[in-house]
């Protein structure tokens, strides 16, 4: 029977997607059993998003375990907000798999477009390119929003390559773009569109395509999604949503950094995060770069796409560049065209070969990949400072609850977001004042204290002692925390001492 060549296509298509799932599945898993380092990159605030979205029912803008107003919009809060409802409490799994499913989601949309303009072993190694990196194994685990931000501006300058090679199709630009601008602020419709600056790098051609299409629909759209949400948020919280949000975030980052700054004044360092982080694929994208201004592709579509990637990359690059407010993962956008210009080069690097030869690469870049993740998510992460202190806040909420039973009212004057995280609970902070009071009481009280001499300077010379009844004495020197009491053990009776804001 004769195989046509449609279906050897669809065939190896199929082998392609199980690769990809099985890569996606194995990084995702090592995520999930390696050790936690929730009290790095600033996670706990997005944790403490999703708690307070949860269990006080702020869906529309949320406040953080220092009762802050949220920085960013709340895509990434909703998603793994739904995702703790499903699992009844918050883990790993529901604030890790937003990204998680962002990253396995953009592997697709590489592989497909690499493969259509660029050649099915283009595409392939553009989707490899794209997770197995320093990049990428962060982007499988990170209680941050940039994971979801890069899939959402992904989508968006796909689609604004496609209505501007079909001459329509621009509602579904904006669409998606308002979509971005939920996960990340109105910069993700910009860092999407940059790539329609190679119309501009056409114009002299002859085949040129000219932008075509109206986009009344898709702006309007664009504000009732976005601005929509903006005006509920507004109204529920008024002015201090717009300082914070445009203010401080959007605005301020432009302006200038929290070390004042100006724009331009590191040019540099983002170039070199990118060749880092997205190492070794990136120096194969920067070679690409030059050729496409080398050696300009003849087909026009090819060339067309190519000269779109190498805008999208570019701009984004320099805007990234020119802010002040500089951070390795605010480079991610990036990722996506950067792994298709080394998945392109690569492919042709690789032409030579015999398709078996060029499995066999493929297949050992992928066990070394995956190997150095696993390296570095278990035995070299768990030497880290923070992560062994996360692991020491996790032993104890659990100590607490196996103590308490969970029925025990607890009092948080100042214990790290990680300790509420573990035990599913989210409290505000109160002064040392208050936590001192509550302790002086008659009724049995547990204060979470991480600032201890800050506890112990606004006591009275009068004052009752109090007692260190977790961690044990042999654990308190590895872990950043106490829970303190008036009693000297766990007595349980039917009163407890406790504020009104804790018990929120």
């Amino acid at each position: 029977m004769t195989i046509s060549p449609r279906q050897a296509d669809a065939a190896l298509s199929r082998r392609v997607w199980m690769l990809l799932g099985l890569l996606w599945t194995v990084l995702f898993v090592l995520r999930l059993l390696g050790p936690p380092n929730l009290l790095d990159q600033d996670q706990q605030r997005p944790a403490s998003y999703v708690l307070d979205t949860v269990q006080n029912g702020n869906w529309i803008c949320q406040r953080d375990y220092l009762n802050d107003i949220t920085s960013k919009p709340p895509l990434w809060t909703w998603l793994s907000a739904l995702i703790t409802l499903a699992c009844g409490r918050i883990n790993l799994f529901a604030i890790y798999l937003p990204g998680a499913a962002a990253m396995a989601g953009t592997m697709a949309l590489i592989f497909v477009a690499g493969k259509k303009h660029f050649g099915f072993r283009a595409g392939l190694f553009a989707a490899i390119a794209v997770v197995v990196s320093s990049a990428g194994s962060k982007w499988m685990g990170l209680a941050r929003t940039d994971g979801v931000f890069t899939f959402t501006i992904a989508v968006t300058a796909l689609l604004a390559w496609r209505a501007w090679n079909r001459g329509s199709g621009w509602t579904w630009f904006w669409v998606m773009g308002a979509i971005a601008t939920l996960a990340k602020g109105p910069l993700g419709v910009v860092l999407a569109a940059t790539g329609l600056f190679a119309v501009l790098w056409e114009r002299k051609r002859t085949d040129r395509l000219p932008l075509k299409g109206s986009h009344w629909l898709g702006i309007g759209l664009f504000f009732l999604i976005a601005g929509g949400w903006f005006a509920l948020a507004y109204h529920q919280e008024g002015r201090e949503l717009v300082n914070k949000m445009l203010g401080k975030e959007l605005v301020g980052h432009i302006v200038h950094d929290q070390k004042g700054r100006a724009p331009g004044r590191l040019l540099w360092q983002p170039t070199l995060f990118y060749l880092s982080n997205a190492a070794p694929w990136s120096l194969l994208a920067f070679f690409n770069l030059w050729r496409i201004c080398k050696w300009p592709a003849q087909n026009p579509d090819e060339r067309r796409f190519e000269r779109f990637l190498f805008c999208w990359f570019t701009v984004d690059l320099l805007m990234f560049s020119v802010s002040p407010h500089q951070r390795a993962d605010l480079l991610w956008p990036i990722m996506p065209p950067g792994a298709l210009l080394a998945g392109r080069e690569l492919a042709r690097l690789l032409d030579r070969f015999k398709p078996t030869m060029i499995w066999s690469v493929t297949a050992t870049t992928v066990v070394l990949g995956v190997a150095g993740i696993g390296y570095y998510f278990f035995p070299l992460r768990a030497k880290q400072p923070l992560v062994r202190q996360t692991v020491a806040v996790k032993q104890l909420a659990r100590e607490w609850d196996r103590a308490t039973g969970g029925h025990v009212p607890l009092v948080n004057m100042d214990a790290p977001m990680v300790f509420q995280f573990y035990l599913n609970i989210l409290r505000p902070e109160m002064p040392p004042e208050k936590a001192a009071e509550i302790l002086r009481g008659r009724q049995p009280a547990f204060v979470a204290v991480q600032d201890m001499e800050a506890l112990k300077a606004v006591r009275m010379p009068d004052d009752p002692p109090f007692f260190v009844v977790l961690p044990p004495k042999n654990e308190r020197q590895r872990c950043p925390m106490q829970i303190v009491s008036n009693r000297p053990d766990f007595v349980v009776t039917n009163g407890f001492a406790f504020s009104s804001e804790s018990a929120k």
